[in-house]
């Protein structure tokens, strides 16, 4: 029997060491705005959101435009989106053990990372740590026009790597873990804010799902 496993990104394959605020903050020094980041961080969420949620080609530059524009800001949008970009790349962080973890699925076991996102950027994630090349498929929710939780995506999954069981590890109930049960896939939650250990759905760990999958 043929199995394809896939793994959600941000926050369960990679997680990040800091809070978002901190890193818009950052970025803000990097390119030497003379503005309140909190404020200017709250418009640019607002419209990056709403530019993610209907595909917009460029929601990083869409949220930097209309946050500059409402602030007054005279700063080239281009320059702090490479700053944000590159402090959010940098605070990924993996677990100690993910690459063994990874390796110690059985060989005809094929792996995929199914991620809400923009697809170059969910890459550079997983390159900075050495992860994407270990992957069979990288399905990016903008490369399917749907986004977690909706059924598309998982179905997209299916067609990218067909396989007689599938498998889901996420670290979200609400866009990982029923989704994917409603989809048809065995769902695995790695949950990091219980206790180890405690049920199978409290994983807690990337090694702990390679030793029950």
């Amino acid at each position: 029997m043929t199995t394809a496993i896939y793994f959600d990104c941000d926050g369960t394959l990679l997680t990040f060491e800091g809070e978002y605020a901190d890193l818009f903050a950052t970025a803000c020094e990097e390119v030497g705005l003379d503005a309140d980041p909190e404020s200017l961080s709250a418009t640019y969420s607002e419209r990056f959101f709403e530019a993610f949620e209907a595909f917009h080609p460029e929601p990083y530059h869409e949220g930097t435009r209309v946050a500059f524009e409402q602030h007054d800001i005279d700063t080239a949008p281009e320059r702090f989106v490479d700053a944000l970009l590159e402090a959010e790349i940098t605070d990924t962080v993996v677990d100690a053990g993910a690459h063994d973890a990874l390796d110690r699925f059985d060989d005809d076991a094929r792996l995929g990372v199914l991620t809400n996102g923009v697809p170059t950027v969910q890459r550079r994630k997983l390159e900075r740590h050495d992860l994407f090349e270990r992957f069979d498929g990288f399905l990016p929710s903008y490369e399917v026009g749907a986004h977690k939780p909706s059924p598309e995506i998982f179905e997209a999954a299916r067609e990218r790597l067909p396989a007689d069981e599938h498998v889901y590890v996420g670290d979200s109930l609400e866009a990982d873990i029923r989704p994917a049960r409603e989809a048809g896939f065995l769902p695995v939650h790695v949950d990091r804010t219980s206790e180890a250990g405690v049920a199978i759905d409290h994983l807690g760990t990337l090694g702990r799902a390679a030793e029950l999958l």
